[in-house]
């Protein structure tokens, strides 16, 4: 479905791992961004962008000075919003794992939270790490243990059974903190499905002094709890309705997520259209804008979409194949706009240096021989930007590309890449490996299948060598599962969502010594030292030197296997009549920029239709009984 949230995320498959960033098998799995871009991390094609600048940017104040009536992501100057119509887009097959947004492993279900819940605390502009309060009219954090929230007086769940519109106070707070640190279901039964449990569990006491206000003291200081709390998947749930269906989780219903958002559902069921409508009473006078939105169940083929598509049958289009959205925007010059996204799920390189890859010196000659821009132009047009262990999507963190460049692996000139990267192998012993199988994952080759031969060609060419190969492997056999044990094997394809600005607690998981994620384990003090230091850090500028610092030890050692090289980026074909929530709207012809983190939360508020554009002609009409 869609809420004309386009650019949060745009990959047709189930999200691979826990949503939790940096928490469990999560955290192994990290970052990053393509090429043919500026330095601003936007792509090229749009010259109009700006970026964060890194530790100059400052995070908004703890309180929050927005009255409740003037929404985050009001529309800005020149922008005249529409109230009304419903916004309709392709939902196709996707697999809602839960109905239990506590214990929800896919995206679909915790993106559609998004809309239907609220949060402690979010981002007005996810990109640069701007937060406020959202349930909560304001909040302090004296020190990096210690975070108190005066919670809004005027909320309410959806007026559906069994909340029944009751009051949202700090009762729900707790309940939800406290569920998912313990990771049992009411009658005491544990399950191992509760995918925030780590973050939860460091809560060591939680005061409701009143119905509005409620602290949360943590085991030690951790200056990314704002983050964390702000995240795609920390909306606050309806804990009756969550209690009703806990033991039947996986059966669509729409009575089972309730919240106090700006929509609510009116159908989710298997195998039918996701519907919501405008939530009558919702503590934001005036939003949603939309009256309620359908996402259709029956276009998850290409063809149909873009039938659907230019029927207006749907609003917008992300084609797998991007000259069908350059034909598109061909065909309907006058009618339409393009979005360019970065894509959330990074492309890594996956080395294990249990086995195979013991000497750190292999690991260098790899992520010099990859190449980087060489696979976003031969697989996605050139659409990309190459980044380093923090994504170029997540700006306020991020080695700028200047500077990026400079590092191994990511310079532009590939002829002293591939020299170094020669001599490494030699030094390391690569011959004597004989044969190297990088594996790539089923829902990648679907996609791209290509990459089975384009990846082996462009490492042996680069060593000199005839020894690499790739075969077809999967994620939930062979490579999850195989983690914890340290057997995974080397392979090439999607990571885990980017889905927070604060790269800290991933990097501590998946890099500090004594962590569980650290599945290549990484023993360097100095690192150990740093990653302490910036997730205790509460000041975030203080926080982004540190992690620089952190980047560049990475860098130097080719990040001990977790080889980050890509994220891409995709093309939306949009009607002119959709006013989309986007990072920036298109200008003068030239095409909009969709937002790099997830910004689904800011829909209600950034989205309309223009019935009066001339393009809103023909559309069938929309309705929810």
């Amino acid at each position: 479905m869609s809420f004309y949230g386009y650019g949060t995320r745009r990959l047709r498959r189930r999200a691979l791992l826990a949503s939790g960033a940096g928490l469990g098998t999560a955290g192994f799995l990290a970052a990053c961004g393509g090429s043919n871009k500026n330095k601003s991390g936007t792509p090229s094609t749009a010259p109009a962008a700006t970026a964060a600048t890194a530790a100059g940017s400052p995070r908004a104040a703890a309180t929050s000075s927005r009255p409740a009536g003037t929404p985050a992501g009001s529309p800005q100057a020149g922008e005249q919003p529409v109230r009304g119509g419903y916004a309709r887009g392709a939902g196709g097959a996707q697999v809602y794992d839960s109905v239990d947004v506590h214990r929800a492993l896919g995206d679909p279900t915790l993106n559609l939270s998004n809309v239907i819940l609220n949060k402690l605390v979010w981002y007005i502009d996810p990109d640069k790490g701007v937060l406020e309060g959202d349930l909560a009219e304001k909040y302090e954090s004296p020190d990096a243990q210690t975070y108190t929230f005066h919670l809004r007086q005027d909320v309410h769940f959806q007026n559906i059974p069994p909340a029944n519109g009751r009051e949202f106070t700090s009762d729900d707070v707790r309940w939800h903190c406290e569920r998912q640190a313990a990771g049992k279901l009411a009658d005491g039964t544990v399950v191992t499905d509760f995918q925030r449990k780590p973050f939860y569990s460091q809560i060591t006491k939680i005061e409701t002094p009143d119905k509005y206000t409620i602290t949360l003291t943590f085991q030690n200081p951790n200056g990314s709890v704002l983050d964390y709390l702000a995240a795609y998947f920390s909306g606050i749930p309806n804990k009756e309705a969550t209690l009703m269906f806990e033991k039947d989780s996986h059966t669509l219903t729409e009575q089972a997520m309730i919240g106090t958002g700006p929509f609510q559902l009116v159908q989710w069921r298997a195998g039918k259209g996701v519907l919501s409508k405008r939530n009558p009473n919702y503590f934001r006078p005036g939003i949603p804008y939309l009256d309620g939105s359908i996402g259709e169940a029956i276009f998850e083929d290409p063809n149909a979409q873009r039938a659907a598509f230019e029927q207006k049958q749907i609003d917008g289009i992300t084609p797998p194949d991007d000259s069908i959205a350059k034909a598109l925007l061909d065909a309907h010059k006058s009618a339409t706009y393009e979005v360019l996204t970065g894509v959330a799920n990074t492309v890594l390189l996956a080395l294990n240096m249990n086995q195979q890859f013991k000497d750190i010196r292999l690991v260098q000659a790899l992520n010099q021989a990859i190449d980087r821009r060489g696979l976003i132009q031969s697989l996605h047009q050139g659409l990309g930007q190459v980044s380093g262990p923090v994504t170029w999507l997540q700006e306020l963190y991020a080695i700028p590309t200047d500077q990026l460049t400079k590092a191994p692996g990511y310079g532009t000139d590939r002829a002293a890449e591939i020299q170094s990267a020669r001599q490494l192998w030699q030094a390391g012993g690569g011959p004597a490996l004989g044969d190297v199988d990088i594996k790539i994952p089923q829902t990648w080759l679907a996609v791209y299948p290509a990459t089975a031969q384009i990846l082996p060609k462009m490492l042996n060419d680069a060593l000199g060598v005839q020894q690499f190969k790739s075969t077809q492997t999967d994620y939930n056999t062979e490579i999850i599962p195989n983690l914890a044990n340290g057997k995974f094997p080397n392979w090439f394809g999607w990571t885990s969502r980017v889905n927070s600005v604060d790269p800290r607690q991933t990097l501590f998981s998946t890099f500090y010594s004594k962590s569980t994620s650290n599945f290549n384990h990484v023993n360097n003090p100095d690192l150990d030292q740093l990653l302490v230091s910036a997730l205790q850090t509460l000041d975030q500028q203080k926080s982004v030197g540190i992690v620089r610092q952190i980047q560049n030890i990475l860098l130097q050692n080719a990040m001990y296997g977790t080889v980050v090289l890509y994220n891409y980026i995709v093309r939306t074909v949009i009607w002119n009549y959709v006013h989309a929530n986007l990072k920036q709207q298109p200008v003068n012809g030239r095409n909009g920029i969709g937002w790099n983190l997830p910004a689904d939360h800011l829909s209600p508020q950034r989205s309309w239709l223009i019935p009066t554009d001339p393009s809103y002609q023909g559309r069938p009409p929309a309705s929810i009984p």
